[in-house]
């Protein structure tokens, strides 16, 4: 049998087994990924990240990152600023750079616990998010999706049916609402994921704004699931509020165990929050 050694972090719980390839050029497929990020026989993670020597001196690590499904993901904003946080102990420094299928990322350490990452350019232009055919992307009408609504007072949950699809390394998809953690998010968030207006899929958020400095989020990961927290998702989120000119560009992002602060500056999005290591193990596959 094979041991893999991995290291457990998460971002406002959106967690992560990390895999240091540095050290042991284990190779990654399908049913190791699976294994490690079940949660009733591995790890347990969203998703699987992997540390590997750099190729060239304008970065000082490359990354990957997969889901549990085995597919890969271009950017992931919380397990970058994991993968920093390590980086950042073992070098003894404030500053790295990171290679990723998005481009190279840029870290920066804040303090002990507050790791901030650029995720790069953002954009809302319907061939980089892509979709499948061209469309408005800033009102952008799903076939067979309604407005949603369940009640009938000021508590009701509601979703907006024209939406905004984004591009922040890997595409999203934004809707705004009231009262979102009322939302069936696990039944919503498939659907729109799978819709044929989106050839690579894409992530899902619901918004709610609170005022013009504040939002509140809930996420849908493309191939992952609901998850507690997501880096790009917030980035996205914020992204199209500006958009929509219903926030400014440095923006509290409330999420359910913390808040990320994301700042959109020269049309990059910036995004800073907490990044905890939980264990360090081996698992045997």
């Amino acid at each position: 049998m094979q041991k893999i050694q991995f290291i457990k972090m998460h971002g406002l719980g959106n967690d992560f087994v990390i895999i240091d390839r540095r050290i042991d050029n284990v190779e990654i497929n399908k049913d190791i990924i699976n294994k490690l990020s079940d949660r009733r026989t591995g790890a347990g993670c969203d998703q699987v990240l992997t540390i590997d020597k750099n190729t060239s001196i304008d970065h000082d690590a490359r990354i990957q990152i997969f889901n549990p499904n085995g597919d890969s993901a271009e950017a992931c904003g919380n397990g970058t600023r994991c993968v920093a946080k390590l980086l950042f102990e073992e070098k003894n420094s404030t500053s790295i750079k990171l290679q990723s299928q998005a481009g190279i990322l840029n870290a920066k350490k804040i303090d002990d616990n507050i790791i901030s990452v650029n995720l790069g350019k953002v954009s809302h232009k319907w061939k980089d998010i892509p979709l499948a055919k061209e469309a408005n992307t800033l009102n952008l009408t799903l076939e067979a999706f309604d407005v949603q609504t369940y009640g009938n007072d000021e508590q009701s949950f509601y979703l907006l049916p024209h939406v905004v699809a984004v591009n922040v390394g890997n595409p999203h998809v934004v809707f705004f609402g009231k009262n979102i953690n009322q939302c069936d998010l696990e039944n919503f968030g498939p659907t729109i994921e799978n819709h044929v207006l989106f050839p690579e899929k894409t992530n899902v958020e619901i918004v709610e704004i609170i005022n013009r400095k504040t939002i509140k989020m809930r996420v849908w990961e493309r191939g992952v699931g609901v998850t507690l927290a997501c880096g790009s998702g917030a980035c996205a989120a914020v992204y199209a509020s500006i958009l929509k000119d219903v926030t400014d560009n440095d923006v509290e992002v409330r999420l359910e165990k913390g808040f990320l602060q994301v700042k959109i500056r020269d049309n990059e999005a910036i995004m800073s929050g907490p990044a905890e290591e939980s264990f360090r193990g081996y698992i045997e596959i």
